[in-house]
């Protein structure tokens, strides 16, 4: 696929709303220093940069020098030729729910229980073995979880997300409608999908948000079966809501990934900063979470487990009984990362020369069948396709 129609994908799906919030702004600069800015950014990295948008690097306020911006690393070359080099083949170990959950229990590495899954009209239980409808009936009856967590096999970002809470008469959601076999008879016959008891967090990260599962988002990277911690994160819901996924309103600050130790302020997606949470008044700064160390030696150990792929993203819980692994990712998602840490291009060792051919834009990195045959069109990267917005 060209560039240049990739690059209005990621516009739609990605930075819709920053996009947005960039022309509504009243706070730019002036338009043909804007211009200069993007095109360099355009030339140094080879594709659209939408990380200008992103970090408000249009602001008049913003304080980069151009020598900074180039240090933040566009979303289409991580996503597209970056981590692709590093996962290769093995990207549906993270991709498949169902597969990370077999993975993970096969290397006893602590996570949700698996309560049974579904897969158009017909149920599986934990060791995926058929059973029927009376059975799904006994499952739920006998699970004795606060909530229930139906998630997508193959959904990302926390969403398509079904949240039912114990009652006396079972589990319901919101509105009162019972989860039952039913449920994904009629409302999901078509897809599939996996049930997990939700976990009960340790009462000190429920003093900063107690109505999510509040995780520590560690970007891991492993090279010879050595792992390190790259990135650490603390993410949290708001607002009454049961997730903490930055995309579904949730909050992120950086700790300090050898003390535990908060940073100064939270951010949102759109960039708003929170020095106390705004539901709870947790103040941020200086505060020390002594539960960090457990999630970091909990990440350093899987990922050392997973170390055929070399950057990893583990949303790491840390319940009564101990760290859990929610999920992990081989795509971790760069905008909360460098919200919270600045460019991390230096980090990743990434030179943009490196991975470009410069006659026609074919990738000198050797990657997969797939991304081997993309190419990128001069004509697409004509400079005047950069400004389609009016200033």
């Amino acid at each position: 696929m060209a560039e240049v129609q990739t690059r209005k994908s990621i516009a739609n799906v990605h930075f819709k709303e920053d996009i947005q919030k960039f022309k509504n702004s009243t706070n730019r600069k002036h338009s043909g220093q804007i211009k200069s800015e993007m095109a360099a950014l355009q030339k140094y990295w080879n594709c659209f940069p939408f990380q200008y948008y992103r970090f408000d690097m249009y602001r008049k306020d913003c304080t980069l020098l151009l020598e900074e911006m180039k240090k933040y690393v566009p979303h289409y070359f991580l996503f597209n030729l970056f981590y692709p080099l590093s996962f290769k083949d093995y990207g549906i170990v993270c991709e498949d729910k169902l597969l990370s959950y077999a993975l993970l229990k096969a290397y006893e590495l602590k996570q949700p229980k698996l309560l049974f899954c579904f897969d158009t009209n017909s149920f599986f239980d934990a060791e995926n073995t058929p059973v029927s409808t009376e059975q799904i009936g006994k499952l739920l009856h006998d699970s004795t979880a606060e909530k229930l967590f139906v998630k997508p096999r193959f959904g990302v970002g926390g969403k398509g997300i079904f949240i039912f809470k114990r009652t006396g008469n079972g589990y319901t959601d919101g509105q009162n409608n019972p989860l039952d076999a039913n449920f994904f008879l009629k409302e999901l016959k078509d897809g599939f999908y996996i049930v997990q008891e939700g976990l009960v967090q340790y009462e000190e990260i429920n003093k900063v948000y107690p109505h999510s599962v509040n995780t520590f988002r560690v970007v891991t990277e492993c090279i010879s079966g050595e792992a390190k911690v790259l990135y650490s994160i603390i993410r949290m819901g708001s607002g009454g809501q049961q997730v903490d996924n930055a995309s579904s309103g949730g909050m992120y600050i950086k700790i300090d990934s050898e003390s535990g130790i908060l940073a100064n302020h939270a951010y949102t997606t759109n960039r708003s900063l929170f020095k106390q949470h705004p539901d709870t008044g947790f103040k941020f700064e200086g505060a020390q979470l002594p539960s960090w160390q457990k999630a970091k030696e909990c990440a350093l150990q899987a990922a050392s487990k997973f170390r055929e792929i070399r950057y990893l993203g583990w949303d790491v819980a840390i319940t009564v009984e101990g760290p859990s692994i929610i999920e992990f990712n081989h795509h971790p998602g760069v905008g909360i990362v460098q919200d919270c840490y600045g460019g991390i291009r230096d980090d990743l060792k990434i030179v943009p020369d490196e991975w470009w051919y410069q006659s026609n834009y074919t990738l000198k990195k050797s990657l997969s069948k797939n991304y081997r045959r993309i190419r990128f069109k001069n004509e697409d990267r004509k400079k005047e396709d950069i400004f389609n917005f009016k200033f």
